[in-house]
């Protein structure tokens, strides 16, 4: 517990000094006196200190459990995404018969409530459905007696408005997927076809690889020659935003495990 507490002073020393010296280089730049100019950037310094740990120290548990279930939004429908066509059905059909009187007639799948007969159009092919793709799904099936049309899709690319106007489109996107059908059930489908080890490139990766907390000494350094050089070196904007960059980024990789750690509480 001591060693914990001890690399979490440390961390907010660091912290103080790196936007103690973000501050006192541009306070500096503008006002001659250097002790008036220190005296200044401590009352902002402790302002912003302030304000940095005010936030960071609010319970997230929200933020926390949205992103939690953002990431098993995207699993789940990745994995519908992926299976079958009939699989695809299969699953909707074992999850609407909890409701309603469903029926499987060829590859057709169907069911009735209160707003009439629905068929249920499967478009989740498209990674975004544009109203062009929709008008062409609907085309195949507008002279069927049906009085309804649900459409799975993952995302849309448009503003859904009627364009049948004797017929009802109800549009279930992925987060509606997963809300109204797989969360409300306790029905999801079978995800031992993702393969976990697959990769590919994210911002969300590229910003956590950025703000490390190993980096934070780096920036710090750097930016610390930077101040200075501002200093006794001509160009002395092009050196503070440099320096007052690099500062904020040593500042940032200190904050995030604190902000985590806030989060996981």
């Amino acid at each position: 517990m001591t060693k914990f507490w001890l690399v979490s002073l440390i961390d907010r020393v660091f912290v103080s000094v790196a936007v103690f010296l973000l501050i006192f280089a541009w306070i500096n730049f503008y006002v001659a006196d250097l002790w008036v100019s220190f005296a200044i950037s401590l009352v902002f310094t402790f302002a912003v200190l302030f304000l940095i740990y005010f936030f960071v120290g609010k319970k997230n548990e929200k933020a926390a459990l949205n992103r939690k279930q953002i990431e098993e939004m995207n699993k789940f429908t990745l994995a519908f995404r992926l299976s079958k066509e009939s699989e695809q059905k299969s699953l909707l059909k074992s999850i609407l018969e909890k409701n309603f009187e469903v029926e499987m007639i060829g590859r057709k799948l169907t069911y009735k409530d209160a707003h009439g007969k629905h068929l249920v159009i499967l478009a989740t092919e498209f990674k975004k459905l544009s109203e062009n793709d929709l008008i062409n799904l609907m085309s195949k099936h507008i002279d069927k007696k049906f009085d309804c049309f649900d459409i799975f899709c993952n995302e849309l690319d448009f503003t859904p408005k009627n364009i049948f106007k004797d017929k009802k489109i109800f549009i279930y996107d992925k987060r509606k997927i997963y809300q109204d059908f797989f969360k409300k059930t306790n029905t999801y489908p079978d995800c031992s076809n993702l393969d976990d080890k697959i990769s590919k490139f994210s911002w969300a990766d590229l910003l956590k690889n950025l703000f490390l907390p190993a980096k934070a000494k780096s920036y710090f350094l750097c930016g610390l020659i930077l101040i200075f050089s501002s200093i006794i070196l001509p160009f002395h904007i092009y050196y503070l935003i440099f320096a007052s960059g690099l500062m904020i980024f040593a500042i940032i990789c200190k904050i995030m495990p604190i902000i985590k750690n806030r989060q996981n509480e």
